[in-house]
């Protein structure tokens, strides 16, 4: 382009900011008029308006790599183990004891494991539903909030009274006005007339209603004194029986369960906290004495051989037979339980049982202390040490076998 030509320059294009610095490979040239250009160096290229510079692409965003998840581990009850999942989702098990991790569950886990799964299911199911309630009681307020924002507009509207627009009279009216007022007069000293006969008689008409309304009253506070402080008391606690089973409860926790019960208000709300933490600590109490109280592990599958174990029985008949009953999974060990099964099997089973006095006298024979000249109280502290003691339940009775097994041993001599 040649700025020697006098043709009309299209319109600058003014920087409010001043002038700012040029492109790389651009000058500012003037033309014969004074008007300013610009000339490319590079490319050749001539310009009226100031050359920009070519915007630079914004380098692509690299996405986040995604937040690693926090590894989990579960306590496995009634074990040293522990189940573990990684950041990954990989499960394995890790023995506490030994210090050592496997990706396959050991057998001994397999009942440990569906217990504590059971416990999560139970833990889940206890949360859904205490969402459900906090759920239903917010629906309830909301309800009862709309139900008085109804009741609040009723109530503005009834207040409204309609204002009658005014209307011009004609003479027809006022004379009908005149006449109204007329009648009006003869029906207001009427009224006047049986209101002062009522006023008479009004005095006796009340004291009659108050003595009635006495009455009434009196009823209604016997009858609401039927119920006594310790019924409601023992109502109040049979709620908290129906509602609350563990002795860990929260008051604050619990209070939205137990307010849609009447029987919760029965008691004051001084009382009602109390009676709660008083119920907790007999459950808890409770609890305590049950767990002392139930029989070892050990001896329920004892009890369970004993009742169940025939001399001809292998263990894997008895653990097909019995694997589902209580007695048997309250034993978490599997080789625990089949060397208890063996030891049963060995000890106790295919033996003549002995009399208890074959037992006494066996014991008198087995115990080499006992010689002849020895005393009977010393004799029994050695002895009393052993079961086969107690076979024999008279005191007298066992002296005397003494007595006797100690003459037969003189003579003997």
């Amino acid at each position: 382009m040649d700025p020697s030509i006098t043709h009309q320059p299209p319109p600058l294009v003014y920087n409010p900011f001043g002038a700012p610095m040029l492109p790389a490979g651009w000058v500012e040239h003037r033309a014969p008029t004074g008007q300013p250009y610009w000339y490319n160096t590079i490319t050749h290229q001539s310009s009226w308006i100031f050359p920009v510079p070519p915007q630079q692409p914004q380098p692509p965003q690299q996405p986040q790599p995604p937040k690693k998840k926090k590894q989990i581990k579960k306590k496995i009850p009634n074990t040293h183990w522990l189940f573990v999942i990684t950041h990954d989702g990989y499960e394995f098990y890790y023995d506490r004891e030994t210090k050592k991790s496997v990706w396959e569950m050991p057998e001994e886990l397999k009942e440990p494991m569906e217990l504590l799964k059971t416990k999560e299911e139970e833990s889940k199911k206890r949360e859904a539903e205490e969402a459900e309630e906090r759920e239903r009681t917010k629906r309830v307020k909301l309800e009862e909030e709309k139900v008085k924002q109804e009741e609040k507009a009723k109530q503005e509207e009834r207040e409204e009274k309609p204002t009658d627009e005014a209307t011009e009279m004609t003479e027809d009216d006022i004379m009908w006005q005149l006449e109204q007022m007329g009648q009006d007069n003869e029906e207001v000293n009427e009224q006047e007339n049986v209101a002062k006969e009522k006023n008479e008689v009004q005095p006796e008409k009340e004291q009659l209603q108050q003595q009635e309304d006495a009455v009434e009253q009196e009823k209604n506070a016997l009858a609401a004194n039927r119920l006594k402080e310790e019924e409601c008391i023992a109502q109040f606690n049979e709620l908290l029986k129906e509602k609350i089973t563990s002795p860990f409860a929260v008051y604050s926790v619990e209070y939205p369960k137990l307010i849609t019960d009447p029987r919760f208000s029965l008691v004051p709300n001084n009382k009602q906290k109390t009676l709660f933490n008083k119920h907790c600590s007999a459950l808890g109490e409770k609890l305590k004495n049950e767990k002392e109280n139930k029989k070892k592990p050990e001896d329920e599958f004892k009890e369970l051989l004993w009742s169940k174990v025939t001399e001809k029985m292998y263990w894997d008949d008895f653990r097909r037979k019995y694997k589902d009953d209580p007695r048997f999974k309250a034993l978490p060990s599997t080789r625990e339980r089949e060397a208890m099964f063996k030891d049963h099997v060995k000890h106790h089973l295919g033996k003549k049982k002995k009399s208890p006095r074959e037992a006494y006298m066996e014991l008198l024979r087995n115990t080499k202390e006992i010689r002849v000249g020895i005393r009977w109280r010393d004799a029994k502290r050695i002895l009393e040490n052993d079961d086969r003691y107690y076979a024999i339940e008279s005191k007298l009775e066992r002296e005397d076998l003494f007595r006797d097994y100690l003459d037969d041993l003189s003579k003997e001599k």
